[in-house]
């Protein structure tokens, strides 16, 4: 797979702890995340990106999402290096 730099965005769950009203409890919302970073797959079961990659192909620090909880990918376009 090419290594795309991408923006993913995606939903998590979250926890609010404590007492809370029927109102409260209704108003409450997933969290929305924001990842950059080389995508590596992706599947039904999970997309995976990478924080960074050495010259000769290395990924370091993968995250995996659930392929379930993407709201976007977007690739990133860059221009030349410097």
């Amino acid at each position: 797979m090419e290594n795309k730099k991408v923006l993913v965005k995606w939903m998590d769950a979250r926890i609010y702890p404590g007492m809370h009203k029927l109102d409260e409890a209704l108003s409450r919302k997933m969290d929305i995340f924001e990842s950059l970073g080389y995508l590596v797959d992706k599947n039904d079961e999970a997309t995976k990106i990478a924080h960074e990659i050495t010259d000769n192909g290395e990924y370091r620090d993968i995250l995996l999402i659930p392929s379930g909880s993407v709201i976007s990918i977007q690739e990133l376009v860059t221009g030349s290096p410097m």
